[in-house]
């Protein structure tokens, strides 16, 4: 993999996830690192995306019929908050996953990930 690049478009995408500690789209990161950049464009934003994934700095976070949202890496465990009016995406402290769940016989859970969808506080 090539060196990280450490340009000041980059800096702005990484600020990006700085300053707003939830997941965040590529269309909100670019909304974010263009107060320090406003030449930056979508293009930049997806390329650093994806290396910061490669390079283990951020994950994608999956919701269903839904382009990936981006965290930080390294994050403890926790699910996620989809607003359906202003479709951002905001992290949940906890598990919903009771040990005491029945599986199948034979089956063992090895992960998870839960999305609760509704309004947000701005939105209700």
């Amino acid at each position: 993999m090539p060196p990280k690049r450490n340009t000041r478009q980059r800096a702005a995408i990484e600020m990006a996830f700085d300053k707003v500690h939830r997941p965040l789209s590529p269309s909100e990161v670019s909304d974010l690192a263009r107060k320090s950049v406003p030449n930056l464009g979508m293009a930049t934003v997806y390329r650093a995306l994806n290396e910061m994934v490669e390079e283990g700095s951020l994950r994608p976070v999956d919701l269903p019929g839904q382009s990936p949202r981006y965290e930080k890496s390294g994050l403890h465990h926790h699910h996620h908050f989809h607003c359906t009016v202003c479709d951002r995406v905001y992290d949940m402290d906890g598990c919903f996953l009771k040990s005491d769940i029945q599986l199948p016989e034979g089956f063992k859970v090895e992960d998870h990930d839960i999305t609760l969808t509704g309004r947000c506080p701005d939105c209700k």
